[in-house]
């Protein structure tokens, strides 16, 4: 048992998970490593807020995701904004900008123009037991073109720096380009 415990605590992420883990465009999501429990397990859930129902072309939105589970003894996520349709669909929607250490922004491995906001490990601690929240600023993309699609992967964890015993929970927003 102890072989198979040192390679599970390598990939607990507190100072952020890889990018593309959030579930959209048919990316995995965090369940891949956090995976002894299944995703949106009832007991918890993740929310996103402040995504305009239709954007304003450069206008620049207060976003918050949210995530809350009664045992949670730490928490973290990702998101992304991408067109959702359209020629660019599954591109970066226009752009993020954070304001806290809780944050941080990187770029996917694969498409360094793709970004995603996470939290890092000061991020990751719970101010009000059971719930975490954090809030970061998307910048709408400069034309209507397409709409555009918020992916969230959160996790739960008991903060035994491992993937086990964790809960992982899913969220799709989408800001219309009317």
């Amino acid at each position: 048992m102890l072989l198979l415990a040192a390679p599970l605590s390598l990939t607990a992420f507190r100072e952020g998970p890889l990018p593309n883990m959030t579930g959209g465009f048919g990316e995995p999501s965090c369940h891949q490593c956090h995976l002894d429990n299944p995703i949106d397990a009832p007991g918890g859930r993740v929310t996103i807020a402040g995504v305009p129902p239709v954007y304003a072309p450069g206008r620049e939105y207060a976003v918050t995701v949210t995530l809350t589970r009664a045992a949670m003894e730490r928490g973290g996520f990702e998101i992304a904004s991408r067109f959702a349709d359209g020629e660019q669909k599954g591109r970066q929607a226009g752009g993020w900008r954070t304001a806290t250490p809780r944050l941080q922004i990187v770029p996917s491995q694969s498409d360094p123009a793709l970004l995603f906001v996470q939290h890092t490990t000061a991020g990751t601690v719970t101010s009000t037991p059971g719930s975490i929240s954090w809030t970061m600023t998307w910048i709408a993309p400069a034309t209507r073109s397409a709409s555009v699609e918020f992916d969230v992967a959160a996790n739960a964890s008991n903060d035994d720096a491992s993937p086990l015993g964790d809960f992982i929970y899913l969220a799709r927003v989408l800001a219309e380009a009317r």
